[in-house]
């Protein structure tokens, strides 16, 4: 065998090596990113026509923005503020369940903000997506009855409903008993218990 022959030979293996490096690095980027991202992963497939590469890109970039803010939970003492807000809150939510509820969005809003949640509505609900489904189910919820209670819409029992969930998503990210389902905690809402 010539020389030129064994040179090729190292070339050949050697390129062989940086595809299988390749291959494996992107199966790998792959999972961490289904991991990370679970279903929006599947939903930005979608939003991409299918293309692996446009939509890893895209949660590429999406994950760098969010890296670059970084959730921080509440201090103590805010912490305390806000179940001593959130008992408030409960405790007039019958005189005037629209206004609390409102009140109470409001004060969802700027415990995210305080935290470092990103401003970005997408964003924020990958963030939420990334602490819990049962997170982003509740805030969801909550905020979708908050707007509609602007315009006077939802009953009664949807505004209880509403506040309940908004109050969880509180509790869960100040730590406070995780999130339950408004379903488990009529009960605590009527009896204007603070937890």
């Amino acid at each position: 065998m010539s020389v030129l022959w064994v040179a090729a030979l190292v070339v050949l293996i050697a390129a062989a090596v940086l595809c299988a490096v390749a291959v494996v690095g992107a199966g790998r980027r792959t999972s961490r990113l289904k991991q990370r991202f679970g279903p929006e992963y599947t939903a930005a497939m979608t939003a991409h026509q299918g293309s692996k590469r446009n939509t890893e890109r895209a949660l590429l970039e999406r994950e760098r923005r969010l890296d670059a803010h970084p959730v921080q939970p509440p201090d103590p003492a805010r912490a305390e503020q806000l179940a001593r807000q959130w008992h408030d809150l409960q405790a007039r939510f019958v005189d005037d369940p629209a206004a609390v509820l409102t009140e109470a969005s409001a004060e969802l809003e700027a415990l995210l903000k305080d935290m470092g949640f990103p401003s970005d509505p997408e964003d924020r609900r990958t963030v939420l997506r990334f602490h819990s489904e049962d997170v982003l189910r509740c805030y969801e919820k909550a905020q979708g009855i908050a707007e509609r209670a602007v315009d006077g819409m939802p009953s009664t029992e949807e505004l209880r409903e509403g506040f309940v969930n908004a109050k969880s998503v509180c509790e869960s990210l100040i730590g406070a008993n995780g999130v339950s389902s408004p379903d488990d905690q009529p009960a605590r809402l009527a009896s204007g218990r603070a937890r």
